[in-house]
């Protein structure tokens, strides 16, 4: 990824939430050039209001956008829908079947969320990437980096990125990774975001 000017242009994955509304946020504070993207990977056709978490729902395309207009950043949504039931569904459903446990969050992040963002940051000259997992990067003696614990042990999602490889690593941040889930609400109420009640 290379970036295109003399502020660091970074791509913000935004999936509607608290979490990832505060990474945003924190990366205007720091004077990046931020573009948030929201990848549209699934449907819930049936389900009633109030009846999924915050992953994947299509309203949460609304809250990101919702979020960016209030930073004043750009905000893209793409659909990879096709590429998340191929790459995560269906492989979890074969492996539950064949009673084993798999972990299709861990799956997702590697297949598809971050290999399509690093993707997209490179089309869109963004030098990083950043998400809004609990999670933190260290580097090694040889300067090689590796995923650390979240600071907030009880909201650690490090264990989500475990199969990431130092390709990824090398420009991944996580702006919330060093902040409690009681410091990110802060911040969103201080920020005036929609999504600080999350």
């Amino acid at each position: 990824m290379n970036g295109a000017s003399s502020r660091t242009r970074v791509l913000i994955a935004m999936s509607g939430g608290v979490d990832s509304a505060v990474a945003a946020a924190r990366l205007v504070d720091a004077g990046h050039d931020v573009v948030g993207v929201t990848l549209h990977l699934w449907d819930y056709p049936e389900a009633g209001a109030g009846s999924h978490g915050r992953c994947c729902a299509p309203e949460d395309q609304y809250d990101a956008r919702r979020t960016a207009d209030a930073l004043g950043i750009p905000h893209y949504t793409f659909d990879r829908r096709e590429l998340f039931a191929k790459t995560v569904v269906e492989p979890f459903v074969e492996a539950y079947l064949a009673g084993e446990t798999p972990s299709p969050c861990a799956a997702c992040n590697r297949g598809v969320k971050i290999a399509e963002l690093v993707a997209l940051a490179d089309k869109l000259g963004a030098a990083q990437v950043a998400t809004g997992h609990y999670a933190r990067t260290g580097r090694t003696a040889d300067g090689l980096p590796f995923i650390r614990e979240g600071v907030d042990a009880s909201k650690d999602q490090s264990y989500f990125l475990f199969t990431l490889g130092q390709d990824e690593l090398k420009d991944l941040v996580f702006p919330v990774g060093g902040l409690t889930k009681a410091e990110v609400r802060e911040l969103a109420a201080r920020h005036q975001l929609a999504t600080s009640a999350q």
